[in-house]
């Protein structure tokens, strides 16, 4: 499974220095790439729609988190996920990928 982070938005938000990050689960520790597996499963992940979470309002300075996965099948999906995300399966996946994503680089 390999996963795509992308970053968008927020305060001080540099559009030049905002790479995306790609987290191969095969190169994590097996505890690590496990709890990444199971929160995919857990967050219903390829079932959300494009684009989830945000608030009643809308702005700029929200920060947006695309997530692309690829699965070992080949199945792959893309959401955008706008701060704040309230879902709790999708925000401890966000911040699993973050963890993995800062580790890798």
């Amino acid at each position: 499974m390999r996963i795509e982070l992308k970053r968008e938005g927020g305060i001080a938000f540099f559009p030049g220095l905002a790479r995306p990050r790609t987290v191969d689960l095969a190169a994590l520790p097996p505890a690590t790439a496990e709890a990444l597996q199971r929160e995919v499963r857990e967050a219903r992940f390829f079932e959300q729609p494009a684009t989830v979470g945000g608030g009643p309002t809308a702005g700029a300075d929200r920060t947006r988190y695309t997530v692309t996965i690829e699965d070992d099948g080949g199945r792959r999906h893309s959401v955008q996920m706008v701060e704040p995300v309230k879902e709790p399966h999708l925000r401890s996946l966000l911040e699993l990928i973050q963890q993995a994503a800062r580790g890798s680089a």
